[in-house]
């Protein structure tokens, strides 16, 4: 929450009506510790290594669509 009251997603600061709501996609145990993948109500992604951030992507960013169709007989 911020000076003004409002809940804000930590990694596009965009207002969180419902309060800052994440969902877990995917915990990975690995060398290295737990990768936890998590995708917030506005849409950005985190990604976490026992708990600690490692990477944010904000909402949008980063993403495309991926092509449609049967792909056998491409080329």
């Amino acid at each position: 929450m911020d000076d003004s009251g409002i809940d804000r997603c930590p990694v596009c600061l965009s207002p969180a009506t419902e309060g800052a709501e994440w969902v877990l996609l995917s915990r990975h145990r690995t060398s290295a510790g737990y990768i936890e993948y998590c995708l917030s109500a506005c849409g950005c992604i985190t990604v976490l290594r026992d708990g600690d951030l490692l990477k944010s992507v904000p909402s949008g960013i980063g993403r495309t669509s991926a092509p449609r169709g049967d792909r056998r007989g491409a080329g």
